[in-house]
């Protein structure tokens, strides 16, 4: 579900990388399993809460949107632009350096024998300058490289304890995903989509146990708790919901994904003989401008959407959507590396409020925005990743 570097979803591996066993004890394999579960596990809450403390360093608030909100137009336009800048710079280092070795598909590669791996060092970099888009306020999701990191431990101690380290990484990135959604059976599905456990009965196992075991870390070890404000309406009011907000968000979703696709700064210098910075530099200074506009744009939306539990206003409304498609699209194409579950999830949610203050203007009250915030994010992650049966394992769950 989550972008995570060039995924593609669907690609079925052989069973050969899943299925080899390694050459050391089964008990140690089990120990291997549980450890780097929790590792995994307590990564996306280190990634997440150390980025955090650095904003509630320099801005005095933990929350990005509030320190985006307080800062100056000027100093919030230079500090999102020059930092979607340098992590394109740290992108395309990667891709120069590490080529076809980084993200979740690199890990299907591998079980499918190609002869590639999901390399950790690239993993790294690229990880760090997702941390640096978050400590920046750039309008980036973050879970792309919490999974990445996940599958690239997993794959490298697999590998140190005379194994493949396939079946190990899909535990990890089941893992991963879990711990930082708390949403187990969409972390099983998302490995499922992107490497085809299916295949492999010991892949399977090793993916459920790596959901399960990253979601009871979450909650016993790390504190995780419920993303998102649960739902009150009922069936017929959510059905009514669904309708309303269902054509917007879907609009929304698939133009954020035709953007991010096609509109790319490297490209575009490729194809008109461009040094790299003179068009990666253009699509920054849009990503800045976005967040200094929209200061609710700001870091990955999970903040910003919790604030539609508590009432819906246009400044909100207009943030999630226009500001975050812009932000967003702007900084992906500039070649920053992040993930676009969590925006895709906020345009979305943005679209559908748009919605609902166009309705509320003509005259039909909408007493719980929340319920139908909640199924616009199911429809974007359905129609803006084309993941359905993820969108209602995350979302749901979530709530």
């Amino acid at each position: 579900m989550a972008d995570s570097g060039g995924d593609v979803a669907g690609a079925g591996p052989s069973r050969t990388g899943f299925d080899t066993l390694p050459s050391r004890p089964p008990w140690l394999t089990f120990v291997l399993v549980v450890a780097m579960v929790v590792v995994a596990s307590g990564f996306a809450h280190l990634f997440r809460d150390s980025a955090q403390h650095v904003i509630d360093w320099y801005a005095g608030t933990l929350d990005p949107t509030a320190a985006a909100s307080e800062m100056r137009w000027f100093w919030l336009f230079g500090l999102v632009a020059a930092t979607v800048f340098v992590a394109a710079w740290m992108g395309r280092f990667v891709e120069r350096s590490f080529g076809h070795r980084t993200g979740v598909e690199a890990v299907a590669a591998s079980a499918r024998g190609e002869g590639r791996s999901i390399s950790f060092r690239a993993t790294w970099v690229r990880t760090a300058a997702t941390w640096l888009s978050s400590v920046g306020l750039v309008s980036i999701g973050r879970e792309s490289a919490i999974i990445e990191t996940g599958g690239a431990l997993g794959t490298s101690l697999g590998k140190r304890s005379r194994g493949r380290g396939d079946a190990l990484a899909t535990a990890t990135i089941a893992a991963a995903f879990t711990a930082a959604y708390h949403a187990p059976i969409a972390g099983v599905l998302y490995v499922e989509e992107h490497l085809g456990v299916h295949r492999s009965r010991r892949g399977s196992v090793f993916s459920v146990a790596g959901a399960v075991g990253g979601h009871a870390a979450a909650i016993w070890l790390f504190g995780g708790e419920v993303i998102f404000p649960s739902t009150t309406g009922s069936r017929w009011a959510m059905l009514g919901f669904g309708l309303l907000v269902l054509v917007p968000a879907l609009l929304a979703a698939r133009l954020f994904l035709e953007l991010r696709v096609r509109v790319r700064a490297l490209a575009l210098a490729d194809r008109f003989g461009m040094p790299w910075w003179t068009v990666v530099a253009p699509f920054a200074l849009v990503a800045g401008a976005a967040v200094a506009t929209f200061p609710l744009a700001a870091g990955n939306g999970m903040e910003a959407i919790r604030q539609v539990s508590l009432g819906v206003t246009l400044a909100t409304a207009l943030a999630l959507c226009v500001g975050k498609l812009v932000g967003t699209a702007a900084a992906i194409g500039a070649g920053a590396p992040g993930g676009i579950l969590t925006p895709t999830m906020s345009l979305a949610c943005g679209a559908a409020l748009l919605t609902l203050l166009a309705v509320d203007r003509a005259g039909l009250v909408v007493t719980d925005p929340w319920d139908a915030a909640v199924l616009a994010m199911a429809v974007g992650v359905a129609v803006g990743l084309r993941s359905p049966f993820g969108a209602v394992f995350l979302v749901l769950w979530a709530t």
